[in-house]
């Protein structure tokens, strides 16, 4: 089958710890859309950031941004939830913790997902959320995000197939941890990068070689 769109995740996938984007991914990023294959970024990140790192990358599909919260293409945005819940749990996790809890600074942008600092252990987290039975927990690696049960990159690459004309069924998937889990399971083919996490790697149709970026622009020269 011939895949007619790329769908990525951002940090750990195009970029290695330090948050640098691989020039390799750069350049496998511009050869797809010089042939005409939009590349959709999918991340954690919040609207502003996504929006100007679309504009840099020259990426013409849509953007998923907040885990799949929120979706943009064309002019035209989607929310696909919000976080008026999960501000109650930051707060119950502060009156807990103290200053042990430290919010992502993106948090002021976010309008469905939250982000915290990964300074707590993954169970004390838990233990506060189990009190919000429609809200969940996800590591990305960099933090730990609270979000509604209901949404989830794969959700989001729904939207952004639609609003694009296309079926996720044409969509290559590329990522690097839980938080990516949907987003593969959504398109119609999967990547893991070679750093990518254990669960990921189970459900992934391809794990490259490749870390990070090289990863990245190793699953292009090989899919398409």
């Amino acid at each position: 089958m011939k895949y007619k769109a790329l769908a990525t995740d951002v940090d750990g996938t195009l970029t290695s710890k330090a948050h640098g984007i691989s020039t390799g991914a750069i350049q496998a990023i511009r050869d797809l859309e010089a042939r005409g294959i939009p590349v959709i970024l999918a991340s954690a990140r919040p609207y502003p950031i996504l929006n100007i790192l679309r504009e840099y990358l020259g990426t013409s599909g849509a953007i998923v941004c907040e885990n799949g919260g929120h979706v943009d293409y064309s002019g035209e945005s989607r929310l696909l939830g919000d976080n008026e819940e999960c501000r109650e749990v930051y707060h119950r996790l502060k009156e807990a913790h103290g200053d042990r809890v430290l919010e992502a600074w993106t948090n002021r942008y976010n309008m469905v997902d939250l982000a915290i600092e990964r300074t707590l252990d993954r169970e004390e987290v838990l233990t506060v959320l189990s009190e919000f039975p429609r809200l969940r927990l996800i590591d990305s690696g960099f933090f730990y995000h609270i979000l509604a049960r209901d949404v989830d990159k794969g959700k989001g690459l729904r939207a952004a197939a639609e609003m694009m004309g296309a079926e996720t069924s044409e969509i290559v998937a590329i990522g690097d941890s839980e938080v990516d889990i949907e987003l593969l399971q959504e398109a119609g083919y999967g990547v893991a990068v070679g750093n990518a996490s254990d669960v990921l790697k189970e459900i992934a149709d391809l794990v490259t070689k490749g870390e990070n970026g090289e990863g990245f622009r190793e699953a292009v020269k090989r899919l398409f």
